[in-house]
């Protein structure tokens, strides 16, 4: 038993034999202990303490205590992403943000040192993440910052700010000169400012495309700088944006060359976690994560599937390839999902378990965390894919609990569409089965409607 789940034992005897308003100071001091303790609470322990403080001080509510989160489920029990769960708990940004955020430093922690073969080219696992959430509310820069600064206790260098295609291909030309390989991890704090449509940004998003391909050769030729030669490319990125910024911001060729197809997005209104005074995290867990990661870079070789995996592996990808996916601009990310699910599954087995060896059931909880993901996809897809004017009718309705009355969502609108064009966006949205009409004597309301298919 660990000093952590001594005190956590001793505190729940404490709570036994307690009885006191919520007015007393016993009850703050209570309520203090849970905010400081020192790891997660699962969600066994979560519950019991729920039970103990009713008990203790006739408190209903225990606001101090975060309802267990979806994501929640789907973390690795022991391993670099646990301790990394536990270090970030009491902090405001959304479960997933800290775990695809702690994925990408050690997808680019690994760079080229791992791969996985698969016959005409390797899975390497440099990651290419990015965050969506409204401004302010998730936290993003909170989520990111804390990820790179256990990043930057190893040896991987991090490209930032706005930088010039020819910028960045010299930027891993010298890496590559330095140590052998051109490897690296491009932080983007907001993907349209980065992406930007200026005439010196042009190139920027054809160059990622590329080069997330992990290519064991690259080159070009400018007029000014001659021929620059990049070998044993390992790139990895972490971006974050608002919704609105994206759709406004980036340049038109980011929805149709393939970039957003090698992306892993999540996209957040909202965090699970509440949390008006975060603790300072401690400090021997960040050193016990910094461990890790420096233990972890050490490991180089090829990871290889046991039979049991391969045939999982192998009945998943038929099974995948049967789907038909319902929007155009996800499709390119579905073709990839094959490659984003063993690169999913060798970090996860490497941070578990420190071996290049994939399970049946890595492969399993790789395919729950990226279908999760997806679940958080659709109204980022479904954005990209509509018109203003469809997108500011979806987010009416959305807004309105997912239904609203005709003459309410016409008032609504009624700044942003005539009502000639409201029917033809309307009737646009009706056909592609994104809202539903309903019609009767008493009422004409219109409805989201909720996509209940499986992957199956």
């Amino acid at each position: 038993m660990t000093f952590a789940d001594k005190q956590l034992e001793a505190f729940k005897e404490f709570l036994r034999r307690t009885r006191a308003p919520i007015t007393s100071p016993t009850y703050l001091e209570a309520i203090q202990f849970v905010r400081k303790f020192p790891r997660a609470l699962t969600t066994e322990e979560r519950e019991e303490l729920r039970m103990l403080f009713r008990q203790a001080f006739q408190d209903q509510e225990v606001q101090i205590l975060q309802p267990p989160n979806p994501f929640e489920a789907l973390i690795p029990k022991k391993g670099f992403f646990r301790k990394y769960y536990e270090y970030t708990y009491n902090t405001e940004p959304p479960t997933v943000f800290h775990f695809l955020c702690a994925y990408t430093i050690l997808g680019a922690t690994m760079g080229r040192r791992i791969y996985f073969d698969k016959g005409i080219y390797k899975v390497y696992p440099n990651t290419a993440a990015l965050l969506i959430a409204p401004t302010g509310k998730c936290r993003k820069t909170s989520a990111t910052n804390t990820a790179l600064s256990l990043l930057r206790e190893t040896s991987v260098p991090i490209f930032s700010d706005r930088i010039t295609p020819e910028a960045l291909t010299q930027a891993l030309a010298e890496q590559c000169e330095k140590a052998g390989e051109s490897v690296g991890l491009l932080y983007a704090p907001e993907l349209a400012v980065f992406l930007g449509k200026q005439r010196y940004l042009e190139g920027l998003v054809p160059l990622l495309t590329s080069l997330f391909d992990a290519p064991d050769y690259w080159a070009s030729r400018t007029i000014g700088r001659g021929e620059t030669k990049l070998k044993d490319v390992a790139l990895s990125f972490l971006g974050a944006s608002t919704l609105d910024w994206f759709l406004e911001a980036v340049p038109h060729e980011v929805y149709t060359g393939g970039f957003i197809s090698r992306l892993l997005i999540v996209a957040q209104e909202d965090t699970d976690r509440l949390i008006a005074l975060p603790p300072r995290p401690a400090g021997h867990v960040f050193e016990g994560l910094r461990e890790d990661l420096l233990e972890l870079e050490r490991v180089k070789g090829e990871v290889l599937l046991p039979k049991i995996a391969e045939e999982w592996y192998t009945a998943w990808y038929a099974r995948h390839h049967k789907r038909v996916s319902l929007n155009e601009k996800q499709a390119g990310y579905m073709e990839r999902k094959p490659d984003h699910m063993l690169r999913m599954a060798m970090l996860l087995a490497l941070g578990e378990r420190g071996m290049l060896e994939i399970r049946d059931t890595d492969f399993e909880q790789a395919l729950n965390i990226l279908d999760w993901l997806e679940g958080t996809h659709c109204a980022f897809f479904e954005a990209i894919s509509l018109t203003p004017v469809h997108r500011v009718i979806l987010d009416k309705i959305r807004r309105a609990g997912g239904r609203i009355h005709h003459s309410r969502l016409l008032r609504l609108v009624q700044f942003h569409v005539s009502a000639h064009n409201f029917r033809e966006a309307i009737e646009t949205l009706i056909q592609a089965e994104l809202v539903r009409e309903i019609r009767t004597p008493v009422e004409h309301v219109y409805e989201l409607v909720v996509d209940e298919k499986e992957d199956t």
